[in-house]
């Protein structure tokens, strides 16, 4: 009889545990929200009627978000589709690190590296997320009246970076799977060094919201 009271104090303290565990959890953020539904929007009519998802997550900027890479876009080139996930929190940064061969509509192939260190400010009203890139590329230039091409590193440091509306004419040789929606695009900048202007950036990379906690 005295073993049996044992086992069952034992199990009543583990189930204990167990919900204080999950209240915690609940807590110290709650559960990944599709960010659509989690501010109200809809896909491919809020942003028609002038309410952006950019709009509503710097009104409210979320504690967690989640992105996943889905392709890599540079004019002249072809798309090269992307894969994993990021998670981003608030007031912290995360890395995405490029390789990539690219193949130029004349068949050329070249190879561009990139490291991007992805900041998320989280400050309300302001621009939420910024970026570092350190590229090896070789973008267009304007130097001494010409356009050149060459290889160098470009190195930029905290450039705000913001989503754009990506319908299935999206004009980037990308297949969009589902309703027209806002996804985080990051540019490779160029370091202009002695050109007088850069024809464009070394590409974007772009990235689905896939999830946010509030």
């Amino acid at each position: 009889m005295k073993k049996a009271l044992c086992l069952l104090v034992a199990v009543l303290i583990i189930f204990t545990f167990a919900a204080c565990g999950n209240d915690d959890k609940e807590a110290s953020g709650g559960t990944m929200k599709d960010p659509y539904e989690a501010y109200g929007l809809e896909r491919g009519k809020s942003y028609e009627q002038g309410k952006t998802l950019e709009m509503a997550m710097s009104e409210n900027p979320p504690a967690v978000i989640r992105l996943k890479p889905v392709f890599y876009y540079r004019a002249h080139y072809e798309t090269i589709a992307q894969s994993g996930e990021i998670l981003l929190e608030k007031g912290k940064n995360a890395n995405i690190s490029l390789d990539l061969e690219l193949v130029h509509n004349t068949g050329k192939k070249s190879n561009i590296k990139s490291n991007i260190t992805l900041k998320y400010d989280g400050k309300k009203g302001e621009d939420l997320l910024h970026a570092d890139t350190s590229t090896y590329g070789d973008p267009t230039l304007y130097i001494d009246g010409k356009y050149v091409h060459e290889f160098r590193n470009h190195v930029i440091k905290n450039k705000a970076v913001s989503l754009e509306y990506i319908t299935a004419k999206n004009g980037y040789n990308y297949k969009l799977d589902g309703l027209a929606e806002e996804f985080l695009c990051i540019p490779l900048f160029v370091d202009k060094g002695n050109a007088t202007k850069a024809d464009g950036n070394i590409g974007t990379l772009y990235c689905r919201i896939v999830g946010i906690k509030r």
